[in-house]
């Protein structure tokens, strides 16, 4: 098989994941919630994690918010946000990502809550602790920095239905990743694995709520971005380096763009999708974003552009980062790797204005290390001692 010509392997690659599609679906799909977080696989990399992001569309001002529940009582978690005319802030444990699990009920760690109102429609995220006032940081250091009380809470409403990528993404853009591996046994072992034990649904939606920042007035926000679920088994030494496009622009289109490279299935695997401003979702089919050409080097530029079809339609996105807003978090778990979420103005097709990020993942990138790191309880500033 390792021999056949790349068309047949491309059409044979498209009928798996048809395959595969038919089977998702018939069995209701990777999308169910319920409204308690799912219980963790009995294996050392399971994950139950959720994602948001929010951005104002008529400012500068945006929240970014993750938490994983993973083994042994620990929290993945992510807090960035930005209130215009007032500064950036990051969660002092940053770029450590480590906290402790503080519930069962809900996602909650270092302050941090995300609680579901009602399955795939409306979430409750709400902070109650101390930020730290950016620059944000680029690499670990003792010095606690300038922290501040902050308060907030969003209420998020879908306004898009739920994209899940094991059921809607299309066939075409794994058969063209596939094609470009060699064919065994054990690769295809490898994929059906993959594909069994990992799942991701998003969507979009609005949060409305209020930032407190102490000797600033109370500031209300409503932000537009995503919600992003994924669970089960997330091996992050399995991924070698990824760029992932999120956007929203202002006709209502919303688009993700992930390259990825995971080397024992695929070594460059496009994905992704579009919701079109009526509503309709559209698997990407067909990118030409590499790798390669997306700071390969561990440079990150100013811009990128990339075009991609979906929906039988043609779009060309270019993305202007913000450099003074490009926070990094380190991948704690492996005790290598470096997420750099970089805030970004987008151009769809030179005409359509859109706001949303760029984030990019280096798994052989030294993260400093956190000396003696302690998995603090509370956002009560860094628990850490060197």
């Amino acid at each position: 098989m390792s021999g056949s010509h790349p068309a047949d392997r491309w059409a044979l690659g498209c009928l798996l994941l048809f395959h595969g599609a038919w089977r998702q679906r018939a069995a209701g799909g990777g999308s169910a919630e319920s409204r308690r977080p799912r219980p963790l696989r009995p294996d050392p990399h399971a994950l139950d994690s959720i994602y948001f992001t929010g951005f104002a569309e008529t400012n500068k001002s945006f929240v970014i918010a993750r938490l994983a529940k993973r083994p042994n009582g620990i929290c993945e978690m992510w807090l960035f946000l930005r209130v215009e005319g007032t500064g950036e802030f990051e969660h002092p444990q940053h770029p450590n990502m480590l906290v402790s699990d503080e519930s069962e009920e809900i996602w909650s760690g270092g302050g941090l809550t995300i609680e579901y109102a009602e399955p795939q429609m409306h979430w409750k995220i709400s902070f109650d602790g101390l930020l730290r006032k950016g620059p944000y940081r680029q690499q670990w250091s003792e010095k606690e920095g300038e922290l501040v009380p902050v308060k907030f809470s969003f209420h998020w409403e879908n306004f898009t239905e739920v994209f899940d990528f094991s059921a809607d993404s299309h066939p075409s853009a794994f058969a063209r990743a596939f094609a470009q591996e060699p064919w065994t046994f054990e690769f295809f072992q490898r994929v059906k694995k993959q594909r069994e034990q990992h799942f991701r649904h998003e969507q979009w939606g609005q949060s409305v709520g209020e930032i407190e920042i102490e000797n600033q007035e109370k500031t209300e926000l409503s932000l537009k971005g995503v919600r992003s679920h994924s669970y089960g088994i997330r091996d992050w030494s399995e991924i070698y380096r990824y760029v992932m496009i999120l956007a929203h622009f202002e006709d209502g289109t919303a688009a993700h763009l992930t390259v990825i490279n995971m080397p024992a299935t695929t070594t460059h695997l496009t994905v992704g999708y579009v919701f079109f401003p009526n509503g309709r979702k559209a698997g990407i089919e067909w990118s030409n974003a590499s790798l390669a050409e997306m700071a390969a080097d561990g440079v990150i530029g100013d811009k990128y552009g990339v075009t991609f079809t979906a929906g039988g339609k043609y779009f060309d996105v270019s993305a202007t980062l913000d450099k003074q807003a490009c926070p990094v978090v380190y991948n704690g778990l492996t005790g290598r790797g470096v997420f750099h979420e970089c805030i970004a103005d987008f151009q769809l097709n030179g005409l359509t204005q859109g706001w949303g990020l760029v984030e990019f993942y280096y798994r052989d990138e030294a993260a400093q290390p956190v000396p003696n790191l302690q998995l603090g309880s509370k956002a009560e500033g860094p628990d850490l001692s060197s």
